[in-house]
């Protein structure tokens, strides 16, 4: 009777522990809900995981989060968050306020003080909360001034201030907010991925060429050597025009004119002189050749669509909106059902730029 009396006691004391446990996780989740935000910037996705406390009225900085804690002569950083360690990750190395911080995870603090913040980025991402920070995880410290802001009442990360390769990640809680610049490479971050790929493609190479000399200009026998790399799995006029064009940067013309004549006959025909004549580099750097070009193929064809969407594009490029959407009229005309709706498209949309010029 004892025994069985001990069973149901120590049965109860189980079930009041989960209950408890459980009620505990019921109220940290409403209390301080789990979030993340995630931005790419360039090719880099930069995202950001944490719980997000509610201010409830309380004095945040300066009183919930104190400013400068350091007990002992030992600091004890804000975990940025609550609950377990709010986390930073990085697909490729970034700048974070002009400084280098290799790509990985990383467990994010801020020591806080009145009218400058130090965010910590800590190579340990999964302790829990800054209760068992150690500066010797440090992998990088920066720091950023907190300005006033619209009221938040709950911790909220955001994305602002996004250019092409750099945006703000701003830490918006009550009336405070505080953001660093976290900043990429996306030429050097392109040409680590595809040196890392294990199976290369052809295009792969034309794009290491493509980007090794645009990371540095003066990298024109590394370029030529992925140009021949691609050309070695097949001639094509993408591989073959790239030749011609490093081969002329090098001074060496008439190798430049013989590859270029070469290029020319593989892509005789389309789509090649639709997409590279244009896009790929002979407008860029020719536009008297790429008209040229685009004029001997409508005098071949001048019902094929593509040929008629090519000279939309170029008249585009050169600002002539007429001529422009003469061409993209005729490419609506020739163009099969299946290509008719972006033709159409092209069309339309360029028709009501001209008739709001006119």
């Amino acid at each position: 009777m004892n025994l069985r009396f001990l069973v149901i006691a120590l049965n109860f004391v189980v079930i009041s522990c989960h209950m408890a446990l459980a009620q505990d996780m019921l109220v940290a989740t409403k209390v301080s809900q789990r979030a993340s935000v995630m931005q790419r910037i360039g090719t880099t996705d930069v995202t950001v995981t944490y719980n997000s406390p509610a201010a409830k009225q309380r004095k945040i900085f300066g009183g919930i989060v104190p400013y400068d804690f350091v007990v002992d002569g030992v600091e004890y950083p804000w975990r940025a968050g609550a609950n377990e360690n709010t986390t930073i990750s990085f697909t490729h190395d970034v700048t974070v306020q002009g400084k280098p911080l290799a790509k990985g995870t990383y467990g994010l603090h801020i020591f806080v003080r009145d009218g400058e913040w130090t965010y910590i980025f800590s190579k340990n991402h999964e302790s829990w909360g800054s209760f068992s920070y150690d500066p010797k995880e440090d992998a990088l410290r920066v720091t950023a001034t907190p300005k006033p802001s619209e009221y938040r009442e709950w911790l909220t990360y955001e994305f602002t201030t996004r250019e092409a390769e750099e945006a703000v990640l701003e830490l918006q809680w009550s009336t405070v907010k505080c953001g660093i610049t976290i900043g990429t490479d996306v030429t050097a971050n392109l040409l680590t991925d595809l040196k890392s790929k294990e199976e290369k493609t052809s295009d792969d190479y034309i794009k290491l060429a493509q980007l090794t000399l645009s990371e540095d200009a003066k990298n024109v026998d590394a370029a030529l050597q992925y140009a021949e790399k691609s050309i070695a799995m097949g001639e094509e006029f993408r591989n073959l025009m790239l030749k011609s064009k490093l081969l002329a940067q090098k001074g060496m013309s008439q190798e430049s004119k013989t590859y270029e004549q070469k290029a020319l006959e593989v892509g005789e025909g389309f789509p090649y002189f639709y997409y590279y004549p244009l896009s790929f580099m002979l407008l860029e750097d020719n536009p008297e050749k790429t008209f040229e070009i685009l004029s001997g193929m409508f005098q071949k064809d001048s019902n094929n669509w593509i040929v008629n969407l090519a000279m939309g594009e170029y008249y585009i490029k050169a600002k002539n909106q007429e001529k422009a959407t003469h061409h993209f009229g005729k490419a609506y005309e020739f163009a099969g059902e299946r290509s008719k709706p972006y033709a159409r498209y092209m069309y339309l949309s360029n028709r009501l730029i001209l008739d709001q010029m006119q």
